[in-house]
């Protein structure tokens, strides 16, 4: 079972534990530390100031906030909290004055007389705890539930940004590979026969293994490498491709699809028609920590924002999204002019 399961059942107990302390400390702790025998109208009266204070937080919590403060409107909650203020005073002044409370207790105690019988500062107490308790559990409720849609929301963002990704790589990649193998079978059957096996291979990974949230580093690893050959076979022979993969991985649970667009980026941007260029791809592993670089030829004519591309603006949100403490990215220029992007990450056990 989840710990959704247990979560209503958990802020019951803890509503009926608060209402029991509270009901112990009013009916129990505070008449009998007074050593004296006091009129069954006081524990009558402390029975409905206790169901009275009930009503006033349960109401002031599921009704009066989210109809004025959840709507920025602050003053009709002010004129409730007055009038709960004055219908209680009221209430307290009409119990005492028909049962006489405040005289006989005053003569329990030994008070010559009770200081003021109009205005009721326990009462008023006991109010303005339970306006101010019920008002920031509201609050509180109400900035959970606003979290939780958030983080719902940036999920479905993330979900929507990976199958956007995937959509994007579906058509134009896989025809200009199925051309490029087209054209391998007149030069080589065997090459032809290997390739076509590689695209399987990574739609039957896009198809099956990128539903979910999580995927894991050696299918990642292998797509990328798969992904990696296909675009060799488009290659010219001015561009130079070169990658530091170990053959030995430790698998751990990763966000699908999270290296490619670093990777197809540099293919994108970094290879030039005529000029020659070149890529180099470098991952290493330590333990749950990550490292991965790609470094292609940058060209003049293109700008730094150009070759980042909505490519990487996106790989940096979804990592910000899903790893939020626990990755680092550079990116930019290096000293012999490439391209170089880095990034180093944590995955989860």
């Amino acid at each position: 079972m989840t710990p959704n399961f247990f979560r209503p059942y958990l802020f019951t107990g803890l509503h009926i534990l608060s209402w029991v302390l509270l009901g112990f400390i009013m009916l129990f702790y505070m008449p009998l530390t007074w050593n004296v025998i006091l009129p069954s109208i006081f524990w009558l009266w402390q029975i409905i100031l206790l169901f009275l204070l009930m009503i006033i937080f349960y109401s002031n919590a599921k009704i009066i906030v989210p109809k004025t403060i959840f709507k920025d409107n602050t003053s009709p909650f002010m004129v409730w909290a007055l009038v709960i203020i004055f219908t209680m005073q009221l209430i307290a002044y009409f119990y005492t004055s028909q049962t006489d409370l405040h005289h006989k207790i005053s003569l329990i105690l030994g008070f010559k007389k009770y200081r003021n019988p109009y205005f009721d500062n326990y009462v008023l107490m006991l109010t303005l705890l339970v306006l101010g308790i019920s008002t920031s559990w509201a609050m509180l409720q109400y900035w959970q539930k606003a979290a939780q849609h958030k983080q719902k929301l940036e999920q479905d963002k993330t979900m929507a940004e990976l199958a956007m990704l995937k959509a994007q790589i579906n058509p134009h990649f896989f025809f200009n590979s199925l051309n490029s193998i087209y054209s391998l079978t007149y030069t080589d059957i065997e090459d032809s026969r290997n390739a076509l096996h590689t695209l399987s291979r990574m739609m039957r990974y896009l198809l099956y293994s990128t539903e979910g949230e999580r995927t894991t580093l050696l299918k990642e690893v292998e797509f990328l490498k798969d992904f990696i050959a296909l675009m060799k076979l488009r290659a010219n022979s001015k561009l130079s491709i070169t990658t530091e993969i170990p053959e030995k991985l430790n698998d751990y649970p990763i966000v699908p699809m999270l290296l490619l667009p670093l990777v197809e980026n540099a293919f994108k941007h970094g290879v030039h028609a005529t000029d020659k260029s070149e890529i180099h791809i470098k991952l290493l592993q330590n333990g749950t920590d990550l490292e991965f670089e790609v470094e292609n030829t940058f060209f003049e004519k293109t700008t730094v924002q150009d070759v980042g591309g909505i490519g990487l603006t996106n790989t940096r949100r979804r990592l910000h999204l899903i790893y939020p403490n626990s990755h680092f990215m550079t990116f930019g220029i290096t000293d012999d002019g490439k391209y170089r992007i880095k990034l180093k990450i944590t995955l989860e056990q």
